[in-house]
Protein backbone atom coordinates (compact mmCIF):
# COMPACT_ATOMS: atom_id res chain seq x y z
CA UNK A 1 0.00 0.00 0.00
CA UNK A 2 2.90 2.36 0.65
CA UNK A 3 3.93 2.11 -3.03
CA UNK A 4 0.46 2.82 -4.42
CA UNK A 5 0.35 5.26 -7.32
CA UNK A 6 -1.66 8.44 -6.96
CA UNK A 7 -4.17 9.17 -9.72
CA UNK A 8 -5.42 12.70 -10.40
CA UNK A 9 -9.01 13.90 -10.14
CA UNK A 10 -10.79 16.02 -12.73
CA UNK A 11 -14.18 17.36 -11.76
CA UNK A 12 -16.42 19.76 -13.59
CA UNK A 13 -19.60 21.63 -12.75
CA UNK A 14 -22.28 18.95 -12.88
CA UNK A 15 -24.67 21.27 -14.76
CA UNK A 16 -22.15 22.14 -17.50
CA UNK A 17 -24.14 20.16 -20.15
CA UNK A 18 -27.12 22.44 -19.55
CA UNK A 19 -24.89 25.52 -19.79
CA UNK A 20 -23.48 24.42 -23.17
CA UNK A 21 -26.92 23.40 -24.45
CA UNK A 22 -28.48 26.76 -23.55
CA UNK A 23 -25.66 28.62 -25.30
CA UNK A 24 -25.96 26.36 -28.35
CA UNK A 25 -29.75 26.89 -28.47
CA UNK A 26 -29.33 30.68 -28.24
CA UNK A 27 -31.14 30.90 -24.90
CA UNK A 28 -28.16 32.80 -23.46
CA UNK A 29 -25.25 34.40 -25.36
CA UNK A 30 -22.56 33.02 -23.05
CA UNK A 31 -22.04 31.52 -19.61
CA UNK A 32 -19.24 30.28 -17.34
CA UNK A 33 -18.79 26.91 -15.65
CA UNK A 34 -16.05 25.75 -13.31
CA UNK A 35 -13.41 23.01 -13.61
CA UNK A 36 -11.19 21.69 -10.78
CA UNK A 37 -8.18 19.39 -10.89
CA UNK A 38 -6.67 17.65 -7.87
CA UNK A 39 -3.72 15.46 -7.08
CA UNK A 40 -2.71 14.42 -3.57
CA UNK A 41 0.21 16.47 -2.15
CA UNK A 42 0.03 18.99 -5.01
CA UNK A 43 -1.68 22.35 -5.26
CA UNK A 44 -5.23 22.09 -6.59
CA UNK A 45 -6.07 23.90 -9.81
CA UNK A 46 -9.39 25.70 -10.28
CA UNK A 47 -10.55 27.40 -13.44
CA UNK A 48 -13.55 29.02 -15.06
CA UNK A 49 -14.46 28.19 -18.63
CA UNK A 50 -16.54 30.52 -20.77
CA UNK A 51 -18.94 28.96 -23.25
CA UNK A 52 -19.91 31.31 -26.10
CA UNK A 53 -21.64 30.76 -29.43
CA UNK A 54 -19.35 31.21 -32.45
CA UNK A 55 -20.01 34.34 -34.48
CA UNK A 56 -20.02 32.50 -37.80
CA UNK A 57 -20.83 28.85 -37.09
CA UNK A 58 -24.01 28.99 -35.02
CA UNK A 59 -23.69 25.26 -34.25
CA UNK A 60 -20.29 25.74 -32.61
CA UNK A 61 -19.78 26.63 -28.96
CA UNK A 62 -16.33 28.07 -28.26
CA UNK A 63 -14.76 27.26 -24.90
CA UNK A 64 -12.24 29.70 -23.42
CA UNK A 65 -10.48 29.15 -20.09
CA UNK A 66 -10.44 32.20 -17.82
CA UNK A 67 -9.32 32.88 -14.25
CA UNK A 68 -6.85 30.01 -13.96
CA UNK A 69 -3.17 29.44 -13.29
CA UNK A 70 -2.69 25.80 -14.24
CA UNK A 71 -3.04 25.65 -18.02
CA UNK A 72 -6.47 24.01 -17.97
CA UNK A 73 -7.98 23.21 -21.36
CA UNK A 74 -11.49 21.97 -22.19
CA UNK A 75 -12.13 20.54 -25.65
CA UNK A 76 -14.24 18.02 -27.56
CA UNK A 77 -12.58 14.65 -28.25
CA UNK A 78 -12.94 12.37 -31.26
CA UNK A 79 -15.68 10.37 -29.50
CA UNK A 80 -17.81 13.48 -28.94
CA UNK A 81 -17.13 13.60 -25.20
CA UNK A 82 -15.75 16.74 -23.64
CA UNK A 83 -12.18 16.42 -22.38
CA UNK A 84 -10.22 18.27 -19.71
CA UNK A 85 -6.44 18.67 -19.65
CA UNK A 86 -4.31 20.22 -16.90
CA UNK A 87 -0.66 20.66 -17.86
CA UNK A 88 0.59 21.83 -14.46
CA UNK A 89 -0.61 18.61 -12.78
CA UNK A 90 0.43 16.42 -15.68
CA UNK A 91 -3.16 15.41 -16.43
CA UNK A 92 -3.57 14.31 -20.08
CA UNK A 93 -6.83 15.00 -21.95
CA UNK A 94 -9.41 13.07 -19.90
CA UNK A 95 -13.00 12.36 -20.94
CA UNK A 96 -15.69 13.87 -18.71
CA UNK A 97 -18.66 11.64 -19.53
CA UNK A 98 -22.22 12.72 -18.83
CA UNK A 99 -25.12 10.25 -18.39
CA UNK A 100 -27.21 9.28 -21.36
CA UNK A 101 -30.16 8.72 -19.00
CA UNK A 102 -31.16 9.78 -15.49
CA UNK A 103 -33.96 7.88 -13.74
CA UNK A 104 -35.85 9.71 -11.01
CA UNK A 105 -38.70 8.89 -8.68
CA UNK A 106 -39.64 12.31 -7.31
CA UNK A 107 -41.07 10.73 -4.16
CA UNK A 108 -37.65 9.26 -3.35
CA UNK A 109 -35.22 11.59 -5.13
CA UNK A 110 -36.48 14.95 -3.90
CA UNK A 111 -33.72 17.57 -4.01
CA UNK A 112 -34.54 18.60 -0.44
CA UNK A 113 -34.98 15.16 1.17
CA UNK A 114 -33.74 12.35 -1.09
CA UNK A 115 -33.93 8.78 0.16
CA UNK A 116 -30.49 7.19 0.26
CA UNK A 117 -30.19 4.14 -2.02
CA UNK A 118 -28.48 1.40 0.00
CA UNK A 119 -28.62 -1.35 -2.64
CA UNK A 120 -29.02 -1.42 -6.42
CA UNK A 121 -28.97 -3.77 -9.39
CA UNK A 122 -29.91 -3.63 -13.05
CA UNK A 123 -31.39 -6.79 -14.58
CA UNK A 124 -29.25 -8.86 -17.00
CA UNK A 125 -31.59 -7.98 -19.89
CA UNK A 126 -31.54 -4.28 -18.83
CA UNK A 127 -35.34 -4.13 -18.81
CA UNK A 128 -35.70 -3.16 -15.14
CA UNK A 129 -33.77 -2.07 -12.08
CA UNK A 130 -34.21 -2.43 -8.35
CA UNK A 131 -33.33 -0.09 -5.49
CA UNK A 132 -33.16 -0.78 -1.76
CA UNK A 133 -33.55 1.68 1.10
CA UNK A 134 -32.74 2.10 4.82
CA UNK A 135 -36.27 1.16 5.92
CA UNK A 136 -36.01 -2.35 4.42
CA UNK A 137 -38.05 -1.58 1.31
CA UNK A 138 -37.27 -2.59 -2.28
CA UNK A 139 -38.61 -0.76 -5.35
CA UNK A 140 -38.73 -2.20 -8.85
CA UNK A 141 -38.80 0.10 -11.91
CA UNK A 142 -38.82 -0.33 -15.71
CA UNK A 143 -36.03 1.05 -17.89
CA UNK A 144 -36.38 2.92 -21.16
CA UNK A 145 -34.32 1.72 -24.16
CA UNK A 146 -31.71 4.19 -25.35
CA UNK A 147 -31.83 4.80 -29.08
CA UNK A 148 -28.66 6.25 -30.61
CA UNK A 149 -27.44 8.57 -31.91
CA UNK A 150 -27.11 10.84 -28.94
CA UNK A 151 -28.01 14.37 -29.97
CA UNK A 152 -27.14 16.20 -26.76
CA UNK A 153 -24.80 15.81 -23.80
CA UNK A 154 -27.72 16.71 -21.54
CA UNK A 155 -29.02 13.45 -19.97
CA UNK A 156 -32.43 12.20 -20.96
CA UNK A 157 -34.50 12.62 -17.78
CA UNK A 158 -36.91 9.73 -17.18
CA UNK A 159 -39.63 10.13 -14.57
CA UNK A 160 -40.47 6.82 -12.88
CA UNK A 161 -42.52 8.40 -10.09
CA UNK A 162 -45.61 6.44 -11.12
CA UNK A 163 -43.88 3.36 -12.51
CA UNK A 164 -42.97 1.08 -9.66
CA UNK A 165 -43.78 -1.98 -7.65
CA UNK A 166 -42.55 -2.36 -4.10
CA UNK A 167 -41.93 -4.79 -1.27
CA UNK A 168 -40.66 -4.56 2.28
CA UNK A 169 -38.92 -7.90 2.75
CA UNK A 170 -36.59 -6.76 5.56
CA UNK A 171 -37.04 -5.11 8.94
CA UNK A 172 -34.32 -2.57 8.24
CA UNK A 173 -31.68 -1.54 5.72
CA UNK A 174 -31.22 -3.45 2.45
CA UNK A 175 -27.55 -4.37 1.94
CA UNK A 176 -27.61 -6.17 -1.42
CA UNK A 177 -29.86 -6.73 -4.42
CA UNK A 178 -29.08 -9.22 -7.20
CA UNK A 179 -31.24 -10.16 -10.17
CA UNK A 180 -31.38 -13.83 -11.12
CA UNK A 181 -30.27 -14.56 -14.74
CA UNK A 182 -33.93 -14.66 -15.82
CA UNK A 183 -34.30 -10.96 -14.86
CA UNK A 184 -37.62 -11.95 -13.28
CA UNK A 185 -36.50 -12.69 -9.71
CA UNK A 186 -34.46 -10.70 -7.16
CA UNK A 187 -32.32 -11.87 -4.25
CA UNK A 188 -32.16 -9.36 -1.39
CA UNK A 189 -30.23 -9.21 1.87
CA UNK A 190 -30.45 -6.93 4.88
CA UNK A 191 -28.97 -5.99 8.20
CA UNK A 192 -31.72 -8.07 9.84
CA UNK A 193 -29.55 -11.18 9.15
CA UNK A 194 -31.88 -12.54 6.43
CA UNK A 195 -32.14 -13.09 2.68
CA UNK A 196 -35.33 -13.06 0.63
CA UNK A 197 -36.35 -14.04 -2.89
CA UNK A 198 -38.74 -11.61 -4.59
CA UNK A 199 -40.69 -11.81 -7.85
CA UNK A 200 -39.51 -9.07 -10.24
CA UNK A 201 -42.27 -9.05 -12.84
CA UNK A 202 -43.28 -5.61 -14.05
CA UNK A 203 -46.98 -4.87 -14.46
CA UNK A 204 -48.41 -4.59 -17.94
CA UNK A 205 -48.68 -0.85 -18.74
CA UNK A 206 -51.40 -1.57 -21.30
CA UNK A 207 -53.67 -3.31 -18.80
CA UNK A 208 -57.05 -1.73 -18.11
CA UNK A 209 -56.30 -1.72 -14.40
CA UNK A 210 -52.75 -0.31 -13.90
CA UNK A 211 -50.54 -2.52 -11.76
CA UNK A 212 -48.02 0.15 -10.85
CA UNK A 213 -47.68 0.76 -7.15
CA UNK A 214 -48.69 -2.77 -6.19
CA UNK A 215 -46.81 -4.61 -3.44
CA UNK A 216 -44.69 -7.71 -3.94
CA UNK A 217 -44.56 -10.48 -1.34
CA UNK A 218 -41.38 -12.54 -0.84
CA UNK A 219 -41.60 -16.14 -2.01
CA UNK A 220 -38.77 -17.28 0.26
CA UNK A 221 -37.04 -15.97 3.38
CA UNK A 222 -33.75 -17.52 4.51
CA UNK A 223 -32.14 -17.11 7.92
CA UNK A 224 -28.95 -18.56 9.40
CA UNK A 225 -26.42 -15.72 9.68
CA UNK A 226 -25.87 -14.18 13.11
CA UNK A 227 -24.67 -10.75 12.00
CA UNK A 228 -25.31 -8.26 9.17
CA UNK A 229 -25.30 -9.69 5.66
CA UNK A 230 -22.95 -7.77 3.37
CA UNK A 231 -23.20 -9.32 -0.09
CA UNK A 232 -24.74 -12.07 -2.21
CA UNK A 233 -24.09 -14.01 -5.43
CA UNK A 234 -26.18 -16.30 -7.63
CA UNK A 235 -24.97 -19.60 -9.13
CA UNK A 236 -26.17 -20.65 -12.59
CA UNK A 237 -29.96 -20.14 -12.88
CA UNK A 238 -30.34 -19.56 -9.17
CA UNK A 239 -31.17 -22.84 -7.44
CA UNK A 240 -28.09 -22.21 -5.28
CA UNK A 241 -27.05 -18.78 -3.97
CA UNK A 242 -24.20 -17.51 -1.81
CA UNK A 243 -24.19 -14.95 0.98
CA UNK A 244 -21.52 -13.25 3.10
CA UNK A 245 -21.76 -11.71 6.53
CA UNK A 246 -19.89 -9.89 9.26
CA UNK A 247 -20.31 -13.12 11.26
CA UNK A 248 -17.19 -14.30 9.32
CA UNK A 249 -19.00 -16.91 7.24
CA UNK A 250 -19.87 -17.48 3.61
CA UNK A 251 -22.94 -19.66 3.20
CA UNK A 252 -24.18 -21.72 0.27
CA UNK A 253 -27.99 -21.95 0.16
CA UNK A 254 -30.61 -24.15 -1.45
CA UNK A 255 -33.27 -21.68 -2.58
CA UNK A 256 -36.08 -24.25 -2.86
CA UNK A 257 -35.91 -25.26 0.80
CA UNK A 258 -34.42 -22.01 2.11
CA UNK A 259 -31.77 -24.00 3.98
CA UNK A 260 -28.00 -23.80 4.21
CA UNK A 261 -26.10 -26.47 2.25
CA UNK A 262 -22.68 -25.55 3.61
CA UNK A 263 -20.99 -22.81 5.60
CA UNK A 264 -17.36 -21.72 5.13
CA UNK A 265 -15.52 -19.88 7.89
CA UNK A 266 -13.44 -16.80 7.12
CA UNK A 267 -10.67 -15.37 9.26
CA UNK A 268 -12.63 -12.17 9.83
CA UNK A 269 -15.95 -10.55 9.00
CA UNK A 270 -16.63 -10.66 5.25
CA UNK A 271 -17.35 -7.20 3.86
CA UNK A 272 -17.68 -8.08 0.15
CA UNK A 273 -17.62 -11.07 -2.20
CA UNK A 274 -17.22 -11.89 -5.89
CA UNK A 275 -18.14 -15.22 -7.49
CA UNK A 276 -16.60 -16.93 -10.50
CA UNK A 277 -15.24 -20.17 -11.92
CA UNK A 278 -12.28 -21.99 -10.43
CA UNK A 279 -8.85 -20.88 -11.62
CA UNK A 280 -7.24 -22.87 -14.45
CA UNK A 281 -4.53 -24.25 -12.16
CA UNK A 282 -5.59 -25.80 -8.82
CA UNK A 283 -4.06 -24.54 -5.55
CA UNK A 284 -0.75 -26.14 -4.57
CA UNK A 285 -1.26 -29.63 -3.22
CA UNK A 286 -4.95 -29.74 -4.16
CA UNK A 287 -6.70 -32.28 -6.35
CA UNK A 288 -7.81 -31.11 -9.77
CA UNK A 289 -11.39 -32.34 -9.37
CA UNK A 290 -13.46 -31.71 -6.24
CA UNK A 291 -15.34 -34.60 -4.62
CA UNK A 292 -18.91 -35.34 -5.65
CA UNK A 293 -21.36 -33.20 -3.70
CA UNK A 294 -22.82 -35.08 -0.76
CA UNK A 295 -25.98 -32.94 -0.75
CA UNK A 296 -28.35 -33.52 -3.66
CA UNK A 297 -29.59 -29.93 -3.35
CA UNK A 298 -26.23 -28.66 -4.59
CA UNK A 299 -26.42 -28.04 -8.34
CA UNK A 300 -23.60 -29.38 -10.56
CA UNK A 301 -22.38 -25.88 -11.46
CA UNK A 302 -21.55 -25.13 -7.82
CA UNK A 303 -18.58 -27.51 -7.73
CA UNK A 304 -16.64 -25.34 -10.23
CA UNK A 305 -17.15 -22.07 -8.38
CA UNK A 306 -14.84 -20.01 -6.20
CA UNK A 307 -15.68 -17.01 -4.04
CA UNK A 308 -13.27 -14.21 -3.30
CA UNK A 309 -14.10 -12.50 -0.01
CA UNK A 310 -12.85 -9.09 1.07
CA UNK A 311 -12.42 -9.09 4.84
CA UNK A 312 -12.86 -6.39 7.47
CA UNK A 313 -9.21 -6.68 8.49
CA UNK A 314 -7.97 -5.67 5.02
CA UNK A 315 -7.00 -9.09 3.67
CA UNK A 316 -8.92 -11.28 1.24
CA UNK A 317 -9.57 -15.00 1.03
CA UNK A 318 -10.37 -17.36 -1.82
CA UNK A 319 -12.96 -20.03 -1.03
CA UNK A 320 -13.53 -23.10 -3.19
CA UNK A 321 -17.19 -24.16 -3.16
CA UNK A 322 -16.34 -27.56 -4.65
CA UNK A 323 -13.73 -28.41 -2.01
CA UNK A 324 -15.77 -26.58 0.70
CA UNK A 325 -12.82 -24.70 2.18
CA UNK A 326 -10.64 -21.59 1.90
CA UNK A 327 -7.68 -22.20 -0.42
CA UNK A 328 -5.83 -18.88 -0.21
CA UNK A 329 -5.49 -16.05 2.31
CA UNK A 330 -3.65 -12.88 1.40
CA UNK A 331 -1.20 -11.18 3.72
CA UNK A 332 -2.71 -8.33 5.71
CA UNK A 333 -0.99 -5.02 4.89
CA UNK A 334 0.22 -3.12 8.01
CA UNK A 335 -2.02 -0.11 7.36
CA UNK A 336 -4.94 -2.00 5.81
CA UNK A 337 -8.59 -1.07 6.21
CA UNK A 338 -11.72 -3.07 5.43
CA UNK A 339 -12.00 -4.34 1.84
CA UNK A 340 -15.34 -2.76 1.05
CA UNK A 341 -15.45 -4.05 -2.54
CA UNK A 342 -13.95 -6.91 -4.52
CA UNK A 343 -14.36 -7.88 -8.18
CA UNK A 344 -13.21 -11.03 -10.00
CA UNK A 345 -12.81 -11.21 -13.78
CA UNK A 346 -12.35 -14.83 -14.77
CA UNK A 347 -11.83 -14.05 -18.47
CA UNK A 348 -8.99 -11.62 -17.76
CA UNK A 349 -7.54 -13.53 -14.77
CA UNK A 350 -7.85 -10.38 -12.67
CA UNK A 351 -8.96 -9.62 -9.14
CA UNK A 352 -9.52 -6.06 -7.88
CA UNK A 353 -9.96 -5.01 -4.27
CA UNK A 354 -11.07 -1.63 -2.93
CA UNK A 355 -10.68 -0.45 0.66
CA UNK A 356 -12.39 1.90 3.08
CA UNK A 357 -9.29 4.13 2.97
CA UNK A 358 -9.42 4.59 -0.81
CA UNK A 359 -6.82 2.09 -2.05
CA UNK A 360 -7.39 -0.19 -5.04
CA UNK A 361 -5.17 -3.20 -5.79
CA UNK A 362 -5.29 -5.35 -8.92
CA UNK A 363 -3.97 -8.95 -8.90
CA UNK A 364 -3.29 -11.63 -11.46
CA UNK A 365 -5.37 -14.53 -10.10
CA UNK A 366 -2.70 -16.97 -11.25
CA UNK A 367 -0.28 -15.37 -8.79
CA UNK A 368 -2.07 -13.66 -5.91
CA UNK A 369 0.88 -13.00 -3.62
CA UNK A 370 1.79 -9.57 -5.04
CA UNK A 371 -0.54 -7.07 -6.74
CA UNK A 372 0.11 -6.09 -10.33
CA UNK A 373 -0.57 -2.51 -9.30
CA UNK A 374 -2.06 -0.46 -6.47
CA UNK A 375 -3.43 3.04 -6.74
CA UNK A 376 -5.60 5.63 -5.01
CA UNK A 377 -7.06 9.07 -5.67
CA UNK A 378 -8.48 10.57 -2.51
CA UNK A 379 -8.77 8.97 0.93
CA UNK A 380 -12.43 8.13 0.51
CA UNK A 381 -14.14 4.73 0.62
CA UNK A 382 -14.17 2.57 -2.49
CA UNK A 383 -17.85 1.57 -2.47
CA UNK A 384 -18.01 -0.72 -5.49
CA UNK A 385 -15.83 -2.04 -8.32
CA UNK A 386 -16.83 -3.56 -11.68
CA UNK A 387 -14.67 -4.67 -14.60
CA UNK A 388 -15.31 -3.38 -18.14
CA UNK A 389 -14.14 -5.53 -21.07
CA UNK A 390 -13.65 -3.92 -24.47
CA UNK A 391 -13.75 -5.84 -27.73
CA UNK A 392 -10.11 -4.92 -28.42
CA UNK A 393 -8.94 -6.72 -25.28
CA UNK A 394 -8.57 -3.65 -23.08
CA UNK A 395 -9.83 -4.01 -19.52
CA UNK A 396 -11.07 -1.10 -17.44
CA UNK A 397 -12.35 -0.79 -13.89
CA UNK A 398 -15.47 1.18 -12.98
CA UNK A 399 -15.08 2.70 -9.52
CA UNK A 400 -17.82 4.03 -7.22
CA UNK A 401 -16.62 6.24 -4.37
CA UNK A 402 -18.05 7.89 -1.28
CA UNK A 403 -16.80 11.32 -2.44
CA UNK A 404 -19.28 11.37 -5.33
CA UNK A 405 -16.54 11.22 -8.00
CA UNK A 406 -16.99 7.90 -9.84
CA UNK A 407 -14.56 7.13 -12.64
CA UNK A 408 -13.22 4.53 -15.06
CA UNK A 409 -9.62 3.43 -14.56
CA UNK A 410 -7.55 1.63 -17.17
CA UNK A 411 -6.03 -1.68 -16.06
CA UNK A 412 -4.83 -3.60 -19.13
CA UNK A 413 -2.78 -3.22 -21.27
CA UNK A 414 -1.66 0.10 -19.78
CA UNK A 415 -2.47 1.47 -16.41
CA UNK A 416 -3.36 2.55 -13.96
CA UNK A 417 -4.72 5.81 -15.35
CA UNK A 418 -8.02 7.63 -15.39
CA UNK A 419 -9.82 6.85 -18.64
CA UNK A 420 -12.98 8.81 -17.88
CA UNK A 421 -14.64 10.83 -15.15
CA UNK A 422 -18.35 10.05 -14.71
CA UNK A 423 -20.03 13.43 -14.29
CA UNK A 424 -23.51 14.29 -13.03
CA UNK A 425 -23.49 13.78 -9.26
CA UNK A 426 -23.35 16.89 -7.10
CA UNK A 427 -21.17 15.80 -4.13
CA UNK A 428 -23.43 12.91 -3.09
CA UNK A 429 -21.73 9.56 -2.40
CA UNK A 430 -21.96 7.03 -5.25
CA UNK A 431 -22.20 3.64 -3.57
CA UNK A 432 -23.25 1.37 -6.42
CA UNK A 433 -21.84 0.77 -9.88
CA UNK A 434 -22.81 -2.01 -12.30
CA UNK A 435 -21.71 -2.78 -15.86
CA UNK A 436 -24.17 -4.17 -18.42
CA UNK A 437 -23.16 -4.50 -22.08
CA UNK A 438 -20.45 -1.87 -21.48
CA UNK A 439 -22.99 0.63 -20.17
CA UNK A 440 -22.22 1.75 -16.64
CA UNK A 441 -25.11 2.22 -14.19
CA UNK A 442 -24.62 4.20 -10.98
CA UNK A 443 -26.85 4.82 -7.96
CA UNK A 444 -26.07 7.61 -5.52
CA UNK A 445 -27.32 9.07 -2.28
CA UNK A 446 -29.35 11.70 -4.17
CA UNK A 447 -31.76 8.90 -5.11
CA UNK A 448 -31.02 9.10 -8.85
CA UNK A 449 -29.96 6.26 -11.19
CA UNK A 450 -27.53 7.32 -13.93
CA UNK A 451 -26.66 5.38 -17.07
CA UNK A 452 -23.40 6.08 -18.94
CA UNK A 453 -22.29 4.84 -22.35
CA UNK A 454 -18.54 4.36 -22.12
Amino acid sequence: MNTALTLPVVTIQHTFPEVIQEVQDGVIPSENFWVSCYKTSETSIHAKVNAELDDRDRNLVNLTTIEEKGNVEVSIGATGNYRVRCKSLGIPPTDVVTPIQEYKDEERSSSTRPLRITAFDISPDCSRYATGYPDGSVFLYPTTPFKPPRNSIVPNAIDNTKSWRTSRPHLSQITSLKFFPSSRVILSSGIDFSLTVLPAELPDPSAQVPGYGTRISPVRTMRAHTRILTDTAIIAVGRNVVSSSLDATIKLWDVSSGEVISSLSAQHGVASISLGDRLPAPPDGEETNPPTAADAREVPETSSKVVFGGLENGSFQQFDLGFKKPVYTSPRPPTASSLTSIAYSQSANLLATGSASGFISVYDTRSLTTPLTSFSRLTTTIEKLAFIHNSNGEVGLAVATSDGLPYIASVIPEGPAVLAELIGVDCDPVKHITVRDRDVWCASDDGIIRRYAV
